[in-house]
């Protein structure tokens, strides 16, 4: 093949890679947005593991996960990357802001979370520069600060809580696990450490948090298959947000390893056994800056790859995403 050949190849290629790599993002299951009302209970509809990504840039890490920042509130400062297929995310430097990074729109969701639904992720904080720093998942984010949210912060304890402008309302009481402050602490049950207001408690231990959230009866809370809150209080405050959205947010402050992020439709421990199928809805290729794109959207090994491919002659190149 002359060498005119080989670059055209080339180019067409690292197309396909761009692509490809796009299409996989946000760790969507479903090729439209679904529907709870015609889905069996406990089919997952949205899983990001985290696996088979190496980025250690910011904004190509949202475009791969196909999250996008918002910053009607404050400046999106938060530092991502992913490696070991693990999304960490360092937003401890003195001058950050809360950081929202939108996941999941109104469209995608208005027929899911009009119905009982779950949601679950891992978090491991690694260090905060006071004690009541968190990363959490927003639900019913209207994209300025209305909001639904649970918040388990690196202390050890946390709120159940719906935001209302510059109103913080609880749905737990003081006597959940989760504000509980005596042996009945969700830190104290877990890892049998005494709540100590003082102490950064969570550090380095890793929490899996589920949202079980039911229409009629407002949100579950459990840590690690511990029921820490249910809706004790603010009741007449469910349901009064006329949004769908679900959001990540990293508060300032704070370090921290987040994995297995995952929504299902019901609610339930675990979704049901999903085979994963990949996305159908991909970003607009920008074809005016193909050189600039690819290093942030591939990793080295796609790159070797592609050379070895384009060497032997290859006329297609398929990527895979790997699964847990």
């Amino acid at each position: 093949m002359k060498r005119s050949g080989i670059r055209v190849l080339a180019s067409l290629l690292c197309l396909c890679v761009l692509f490809t790599v796009a299409s996989f993002a946000g760790g969507k299951l479903q090729s439209s947005a679904p529907d709870a009302s015609v889905l069996e209970e406990g089919t997952l509809i949205y899983e990001e593991t985290f696996d088979g990504l190496d980025l250690f840039d910011t904004d190509a890490v949202l475009l791969a996960l196909g999250w996008t920042k918002v910053e009607n509130l404050t400046k999106f400062t938060a530092k991502m990357s992913i490696s070991d297929g693990v999304l960490h995310v360092d937003n401890l430097a003195e001058d950050t802001n809360d950081s929202y990074a939108l996941m999941m729109d109104d469209d995608w969701l208005k027929d899911v979370c009009g119905s009982d639904y779950t949601y679950e992720y891992d978090v491991t904080y690694r260090d905060a520069g006071n004690l009541t720093r968190y990363v959490s998942i927003l639900c019913n984010y209207d994209g300025n600060n209305n909001y639904n949210t649970v918040d388990m912060r690196i202390r050890g304890d946390g709120y159940n809580q719906v935001r209302k402008g510059s109103d913080w309302l609880w749905y737990n009481n003081t006597t959940c696990p989760i504000r509980a402050k005596d042996e009945t602490a969700a830190i104290t049950q877990l890892f049998g450490i005494p709540y100590d207001e003082d102490a950064y408690g969570l550090k380095d231990l890793t929490i899996t948090i589920r949202v079980e959230t039911s229409i009629e009866k407002g949100p579950t809370v459990y840590v690690n298959g511990l029921m820490v809150s249910d809706m004790q209080d603010s009741k007449g405050k469910w349901g009064t947000i006329d949004h769908t959205a679900m959001c990540f947010k990293a508060s300032k402050l704070i370090s921290a390893d987040i994995d297995n992020i995952r929504v299902w439709t019901g609610m339930s421990d675990e979704p049901l056994e999903t085979v994963e199928t990949p996305v159908t809805e991909a970003p607009e290729p920008q074809a005016e800056t193909p050189v600039v794109i690819a290093p942030a959207t591939a990793d080295a090994s796609v790159v070797l790859a592609l050379c070895a491919l384009t060497a032997a002659g290859a006329s297609r190149l398929v990527l895979r995403r790997k699964k847990k």
